[in-house]
């Protein structure tokens, strides 16, 4: 990735990383393993910081390489970040299914609880399926 083509607004290695995709008009969410509660509220702190900053609608979560979470702290962030990222201008949200089966479980259950109404989710096997996707 070029990073003068993109801000930074998270990067732990080994947890993840969001960025603003300047090319593609989006907050890029790269997993690279497991996030403690305090990493994953950052990280979901910095996809809103983006979203604010660019006047953004759309996040590609690339969850190819995301473990298990917490599933206290992936209902929190449906209570607490879901509408934080929606009053920030979010509505389109792009993942690409983690490859544990279990953590591609978890994201979906938790996922399912968000009415289709407030924002479209997709899920995808590749970040450019996904791509295509947010681009319509």
């Amino acid at each position: 990735m070029d990073a003068a083509s993109h801000d930074v607004y998270f990067d732990v290695p080994g947890v993840a990383s969001v960025r603003w995709d300047e090319d593609k008009q989006l907050v890029l969410v790269e997993w690279q393993g497991w996030a403690n509660a305090t990493e994953f509220s950052e990280l979901l702190e910095a996809e809103i910081t983006a979203l604010r900053k660019h006047h953004g609608t759309r996040i590609l979560a690339d969850c190819r390489r995301q473990r298990v979470l917490n599933p206290a702290e992936q209902d929190r962030a449906n209570k607490v970040w879901l509408p934080r990222a929606l009053a920030a201008g979010l509505q389109c949200f792009a993942v690409v299914v983690p490859s544990s089966a279990l953590a591609d479980l978890n994201l979906k259950a938790s996922l399912a609880k968000v009415p289709a109404t407030a924002l479209k989710v997709a899920y995808f096997a590749t970040p450019e399926e996904a791509r295509d996707w947010l681009g319509r």
